[in-house]
């Protein structure tokens, strides 16, 4: 069975893309890019999926990416101006 979730990001200055990969199977579509803050993802039940990330801005600019209402990850970008990562879903 597929769901659909929102995945989001709450970030007031900067650029990102953050990118749901399934099972190590990647379909080179950025899931969600700059200037899109909210997009929809479609997920298979009992599946397991990573995300990476990849968010720039001025220093001390926060960021938090959610899908749905679960907080995935949140951070502060530092002098470098970038900031990136990654998780499982």
């Amino acid at each position: 069975m597929t769901i659909t979730h929102t995945l989001r990001i709450d970030m007031n200055a900067g650029t990102w893309m953050v990118d749901v990969v399934a099972e190590n199977n990647d379909d080179g579509v950025i899931d969600l890019i700059h200037p899109k803050t909210e997009t929809e993802v479609h997920l298979k039940e009992d599946h397991l999926y990573g995300y990476d990330y990849s968010v720039t801005g001025p220093e001390g600019t926060p960021f938090a990416i959610y899908l749905d209402d679960n907080l995935l990850t949140d951070g502060v970008i530092n002098e470098t101006g970038l900031h990136r990562g990654s998780g499982v879903i």
